[in-house]
């Protein structure tokens, strides 16, 4: 008995590390020796406007990584490409934009489009 819940604690485990990963996007393949320094995207992150940021990270996806605020006080989470520190992917207020947003968006266009 002892020897299946470990297991089944295990599987489990793995599934949601599995499953975090695959929520962050992939903002680049460059290697972190061409990223940006930590104490520099946190600059240009200030100078773009979040405030009170709670998490600052380095996803296993290659992005950096914010929870924090807008300057109008909206709950914001937002993905950066290291390389540039030019915004990737951003849900403000639960509202995404970024990378898949704008996949989706196209997509819908081209189906309105086919069915003109």
């Amino acid at each position: 008995m002892n020897k299946f819940v470990t297991a089944s604690l295990a599987v489990v485990a793995s599934f949601a590390i599995t499953g975090a990963a695959l929520a962050s996007p992939k903002c680049t393949s460059e290697p972190q020796e061409k990223w940006l320094s930590e104490e520099v995207m946190k600059q240009k992150i200030s100078e773009m406007g979040y405030k009170d940021i709670k998490v600052f990270k380095k996803t296993m996806s290659g992005c950096y990584e914010i929870y924090g605020f807008t300057a109008d006080g909206k709950k914001a989470e937002v993905y950066f490409n290291p390389v540039d520190g030019t915004v990737f992917e951003k849900n403000i207020d639960g509202e995404e934009e970024g990378a898949e947003s704008k996949e989706n968006e196209s997509k819908e266009d081209e189906s309105k489009e086919k069915d003109d």
